[in-house]
């Protein structure tokens, strides 16, 4: 950590910012609005996204130029993938469009919320892996446990406004850890852990040794 300079700390600030916060609060409002079937749906599609839109980027300056995997290699494994995502996700649009209460416009918002997940999470790890392949030097343990530093002081400020949110419309929610706060300190735990440190480590390390496509 204490190689990184102050430029390091602000690209960590971003990726932080979307890659963590904005990425999750697009999906689990999304969940709220459309259930589980549809994010699931769109969110599933990220393999491919990232893939396509990898191959297609242009490096930014000063950052390394790798050549672009050729498509007749690439799109048989994109077709796979996409095949898997239609056959995993069969099920559930058969239950969401058997839904007699089905709200379309709360559908259409969360379908749009969960888009935009998709496209926190497509530039994402682009980025991230644009600068870990910039710096080969660096930890990739050290990078994750940056970003998870980082996300700190924004997931403290996002509390606060929104506990000062609950206060101020007179919300009956139990704060500061809700009705159940073993549950809930429990959950979180395990999220930061395993869901954000440990995949961002998983996936800063493919990401220094391989292209993002």
């Amino acid at each position: 950590l204490a190689q990184l300079t102050r430029g390091d700390w602000v690209e960590a600030l971003k990726l932080s910012l979307v890659g963590n916060l904005i990425y999750c609060l697009c999906l689990a409002a999304a969940i709220q609005r459309a259930g589980g079937p549809l994010p699931t749906m769109i969110i599933g599609t990220l393999p491919v996204v990232i893939a396509i839109t990898a191959n297609l980027r242009s490096a930014r300056a000063g950052m390394r130029v790798e050549a672009t995997l050729p498509w007749a290699r690439l799109l048989p494994s994109l077709a796979l993938i996409g095949l898997g995502i239609a056959l995993v996700n069969h099920v559930e649009i058969v239950q969401l469009q058997a839904d007699p209460a089905a709200d379309l416009g709360r559908y259409l918002l969360g379908a749009a919320l969960a888009v935009g997940a998709v496209a926190c999470w497509t530039w994402y790890p682009i980025r991230n892996a644009e600068w870990l392949r910039a710096h080969p030097d660096r930890s990739p343990r050290g990078w994750a446990t940056a970003q998870g530093l980082a996300t700190l002081p924004l997931a403290l400020a996002g509390y606060a406004l929104t506990w000062a949110l609950f206060v101020a419309t007179d919300q009956p929610v139990a704060m500061p850890f809700g009705p159940r706060p073993l549950a809930f300190v429990g959950l979180m735990t395990a999220i930061g852990l395993l869901a954000s440190w440990l995949g961002t480590l998983c996936w800063n390390e493919a990401s220094q040794r391989l292209p993002p496509a």
